[in-house]
């Protein structure tokens, strides 16, 4: 039996015009994301940026720091900076995934800029700071909701934008075995792969394999793994001495968290990270079926993301006493 298609993702008409008019009128754009970008923060960085250049726009692709190494196949990784010129001397600014405009590092920039600015989004605590806000939560990647857009902004799909964006879809839904898999989400995907987008390339680089730091400081993880019998959380911590021992990179760190939740016996699972002297990141997942909002937990320590993904950093240090781990 045929089966017609699942209904698209929905933007405002009015915001689409207006960003449209927005794209038309601007020279020098600045695109941005949230620090420590992940596979969908930099899939949709790359596609938006490339997309743009093509049509002749003169276009910035800045992430706040370092993007992962193993995203490097991507079209236009080699061209991403960290700095970029005063906003004043652009003529408009794109915010991608980026929940928050001050995770972006340029949040005052962005406001005190006089410039427009476009934020695009699927986190559903993402702030709505900018000139035109396009905050789809239901989307279960920023680079799903671009799949729509960028038609309808007068911008091309080519097959590497495709696969950028496809790259942002696969790695935020792990692969497509997260709950934020839907019958929408695997025809957008299957569009993007009519468009050209190399699904060879995309899992060659990022299930291929692990790297010998990747599986030590999971480990490492695993062995400090401890599961509250009231709470039912799953909780270990990764000391920064731990990253530093094992010689871990950014994307070593991906998916240990995800690794945590698979125990039975949890409902959620915390990864506390030292990723710099007196800061930690705070890494939280849970299932559907455990019925636990994480991005509650997030909020309260000033973090956010999405009901079953979530994240924070809060500042001070991992210590060991005789009753456990804690911050300090």
């Amino acid at each position: 039996m045929n089966r017609p298609p699942a209904a698209r993702l929905s933007v405002d008409p009015k915001d689409v015009a207006l960003a449209r008019d927005l794209l038309r009128e601007s020279q020098r754009i600045v695109v941005t994301t949230h620090r420590h970008p992940d596979g969908d923060a930099i899939g949709s960085l790359l596609g938006v940026t490339v997309a743009l250049r093509a049509s002749q726009k003169d276009v910035t692709a800045h992430t706040p720091n370092p993007p992962p190494e193993f995203l490097r196949f991507l079209p236009g990784f080699s061209t991403i900076t960290h700095t970029v010129a005063p906003l004043s001397t652009v003529d408009l600014a794109l915010a991608l995934d980026h929940s928050e405009l001050h995770r972006t590092g340029l949040e005052r920039e962005l406001l005190e800029g006089r410039r427009p600015v476009i934020a695009i989004d699927h986190h559903a605590t993402a702030d709505r700071k900018a000139s035109i806000a396009f905050v789809v939560p239901e989307a279960a990647a920023t680079a799903e909701i671009l799949e729509g857009l960028l038609p309808e902004l007068e911008l091309l799909i080519t097959p590497e934008v495709a696969t950028c964006l496809l790259t942002g879809i696969i790695t935020d839904t792990g692969s497509f075995q997260h709950a934020n898999t839907s019958t929408r989400v695997l025809e957008t995907a299957a569009r993007l792969v009519e468009r050209g987008a190399d699904l060879h390339a995309i899992t060659a680089h990022i299930f291929a394999g692990r790297s010998l730091s990747a599986l030590r400081i999971a480990g490492r993880a695993i062995e400090r793994l401890t599961v509250n019998p009231e709470t039912k959380m799953a909780l270990s911590v990764l000391t920064k001495a731990d990253l530093e021992e094992c010689g871990v990179t950014a994307e070593d760190l991906t998916g240990v968290v995800n690794l945590l939740n698979t125990i039975p016996e949890a409902s959620f699972s915390l990864l506390l990270t030292e990723i710099e002297e007196g800061k930690i990141k705070g890494s939280l997942r849970s299932e559907p079926e455990a019925a636990v909002d994480v991005s509650s937990i997030a909020q309260h320590f000033g973090g956010g993301g999405h009901r079953l993904a979530s994240g924070f950093e809060v500042a001070g240090r991992l210590v060991r006493d005789e009753t456990g781990w804690r911050v300090e």
